[in-house]
């Protein structure tokens, strides 16, 4: 496959599914969280227009070794954990993570 991007910025789309009542919640602390684990790298949390427990994460590093020091990171296992306890059940259908490399986006050079 052809890329436009000469840097590989390896990054997630992930999707959560709040429980009742608890959007607002799982929203603050995936913004609060990625504002302080993923300096340097890009992110954007969405919300599906009707389903607005739903959460839409698409995060990116600035290199291979940088997500690992953030998956490694006691931070990220402290957000992850407190996350889990925000998604409705059964994860496996409400909580997905998908490994991905944009190869164009608005910050990428051309």
């Amino acid at each position: 496959m052809s890329t436009q991007n000469k840097k590989p910025q390896p990054g997630y789309v992930i999707k959560m599914v709040a429980k009742a009542g608890k959007g607002d919640e799982l929203r603050r602390l995936a913004t609060d969280g990625m504002r302080i684990a993923n300096k340097g790298g890009h992110w954007v949390h969405c919300i599906a227009e009707n389903e607005p427990d739903t959460l839409w994460t698409f995060e990116f590093f600035e290199s291979e070794e940088a997500k690992k020091q953030y998956e490694e990171s006691d931070l990220a296992d402290t957000l992850r954990n407190e996350i889990l306890d925000l998604i409705e059940e059964p994860l496996q259908q409400n909580a997905m993570r998908i490994d991905v490399i944009p190869f164009s986006a608005s910050w990428l050079p051309e």
